[in-house]
């Protein structure tokens, strides 16, 4: 498996994470259905290596806005 976090960032002593699609879809439900195993899996990820607790994680899809 290979993939890279699109944006962290910390915020009061919590991480952020945000994961930018350009899919082209009519529906938000189809990128969490989609994509949010991807999005637990960098959770995770960054949770150990930075020893920090992902407090919120979002999927933000170009083409919805």
């Amino acid at each position: 498996m290979q993939g890279a976090v699109d944006l962290a960032f910390e915020e009061n002593g919590n991480i952020i994470l945000v994961d930018y699609k350009t899919d082209r879809v009519s529906d938000a439900s189809a990128l969490v259905e989609e994509y949010s195993g991807q999005v637990n899996i960098y959770r995770r990820c960054l949770e150990k290596v930075l020893k920090k607790k992902v407090s919120q994680a979002f999927i933000f899809s170009f083409s919805l806005g």
